[in-house]
């Protein structure tokens, strides 16, 4: 089968995972072909996030890139542009956009500050639709794998397999670090893949071992131990006793940002914000805002790149404040943890803290689409209509949700990633590699559509996974932190640059990582 790769960003550790799947399929008889850019267009995400130079960016990106694992079989993007509608070339660029300026409400996607970026991306994605299509075309491509899908670039390539009807998978890393995300027929935020393998194993119970592995992920979370995650927020928190007398449930709100999905099919709801969605929330449930405290995430507080987080932030402290509802700020080093641990009801809208309070027994709310929508221990709301069908009681057994959740945390990172056992991380965005990974797990996808679990095991009966449910109860974070799992010793398969740029890994290594860059 001929394959097409193509990483258009050279975001560490990326470029090496896409070099890592190259060679497995040429290891298995395969026959790989990449694209790239080369500066070909005016402008793209990367630039636009850390508003550098042409010169500067571009090189660091061409140096990065697969030319630095390839001299041959590597097409370059032309400067032909295609025919597709300004409204489509709109469309793939709204994520992009909304990304870049850090938007938090649909209102704001018309803003003339997000239209202007929007149109700067059209013309490179134009170039990179007619580059890709064409280069399908011409080299015969029977698949492609592609680094992300869901930015303005990457977008453009995914968007010309679908026109073509050429299967594709996008890869990213993981979430835990260790292993691949890879997605078939979507970009890296698609849920419909992972929401089957979830629903696959939500009435299977985990072995010892599997049940002590999702344990210690929690624990090192509690901990902030969970070095190899990308982003680690609210770092040396201060105790935070809750901060309200109010009789009633306590209700914590920890919202997250919502302008990667922008414009996302999957992640659709009929709320504007989430901000409606909470107002909505809180008259089918009758909460008074006095029961309520909102904790802003950490998160907009920051800058990525060159951009800051005030938008969410004005929109969540100015609902605060009409609302009546008690307000932690993005900046305030209050703990968060502790106030999940306090609380009765904890409301998300995707963000990734569900877990924490999943493994505390709490009643978890989503309001909208999330990754643990079919995990069984979260009541999701993705509609007015689910609200008002909801009943008003939240009652879900909390032995449930601890399990339900350690059930979700092993698919993950052991089920939903692939190749687990043969790409390792080390750290953030250095990775060893083994032998013995098979090609034919990234054919069958593209064949299937779909991702079949990595690791496919489970227990016969629910006890294996009783001893870290009472670890979880007891909150001992410490003795499930502490896991050691054994240590499986394996050939290393080695990933390198070309001869004369293996320099370039120490060098880059100095820099800020990905989308962390100033």
């Amino acid at each position: 089968m001929k394959i097409g790769l193509t990483n258009l960003f050279s975001f560490r550790p990326h470029v090496e995972h896409l070099e890592f799947l190259a060679q497995i399929l040429e290891g298995d008889g395969h026959e790989v072909v990449f694209l790239t850019c080369d500066s070909a267009v005016d402008t793209c995400y990367v630039r636009e996030l850390r508003g550098r130079s042409r010169m500067r960016e571009c090189a660091q990106c061409i140096v990065g890139g697969v030319r630095s694992y390839r001299s041959d079989g590597v097409t370059a993007i032309s400067k032909n542009h295609s025919e597709l509608a300004e409204a489509d070339l709109e469309t793939l660029a709204l994520s992009s956009s909304a990304t870049l300026t850090r938007t938090e409400s649909e209102r704001e996607w018309d803003e003339p500050s997000v239209r202007e970026i929007r149109q700067r991306l059209v013309g490179p994605i134009s170039q990179v639709y007619q580059s890709a299509r064409n280069w399908i075309v011409e080299e015969g491509i029977e698949g492609v794998i592609c680094f992300n899908g869901r930015m303005d670039l990457p977008r453009a390539v995914t968007y010309a397999c679908e026109q073509l009807g050429v299967p594709y998978i996008t890869h990213e890393r993981t979430w835990f670090g260790d292993g691949l995300q890879l997605i078939p027929n979507g970009n890296c935020l698609s849920l419909i893949a992972l929401g089957e393998l979830v629903r696959e194993f939500d009435d299977k119970p985990l072995t010892a071992f599997q049940a002590a592995h999702a344990g210690k992920l929690i624990g090192d979370r509690f901990l902030q131990r969970n070095s190899l995650e990308w982003r680690l927020y609210n770092k040396n928190p201060e105790p935070a006793p809750w901060p309200l007398e109010t009789p009633g449930k306590r209700v914590l709100v920890l919202p997250s940002s919502k302008n990667e999905f922008a414009g996302h099919d999957e992640w659709r709801t009929e709320w504007a914000d989430n901000t409606e969605a909470l107002d909505d929330f809180f008259e089918a449930f009758s909460i008074d805002p006095s029961q309520v405290v909102l904790r802003c995430h950490p998160n907009w507080a920051e800058t990525i790149g060159s951009v800051e987080g005030g938008r969410s932030l004005s929109l969540y402290t100015r609902w605060a404040a009409r609302r009546g509802v008690h307000c932690i700020r993005s900046e305030e080093k209050a703990n968060t943890y502790d106030l999940i641990q306090q609380a009765d009801i904890v409301v998300m809208n995707g963000g990734s803290s569900a877990v924490e309070a999943g493994a505390c027994g709490k009643q978890v709310v989503c309001l909208g689409p999330s990754t643990y929508q079919e995990a069984g221990f979260v009541h999701v709301f993705r509609s007015r209509e689910e609200l008002r069908d909801g009943g008003d009681e939240l009652e879900l057994d909390p032995e449930l949700v601890r399990r339900k959740t350690l059930r979700f945390l092993y698919v993950r990172s052991h089920r939903f990633p692939q190749f687990v056992p043969y790409v390792k991380a080390v750290e953030t965005t250095k990775y060893r590699y083994f032998k013995g990974a098979s090609a034919e797990v990234l054919i069958r996808m593209l064949s299937e559509g779909r991702i079949r679990p990595d690791d496919p095991e489970y227990s016969e009966t629910e006890a294996t996974e009783n001893d870290v449910l009472r670890a979880l109860e007891s909150a001992d974070w410490a003795r499930l932190a502490d896991y050691q799992a054994p240590v499986e010793v394996g050939v290393p398969f080695e990933i390198n640059r070309r001869a004369g740029l293996k320099w370039i890994d120490g060098f880059r290594a100095k820099f800020t990582r990905g989308d962390r860059a100033g």
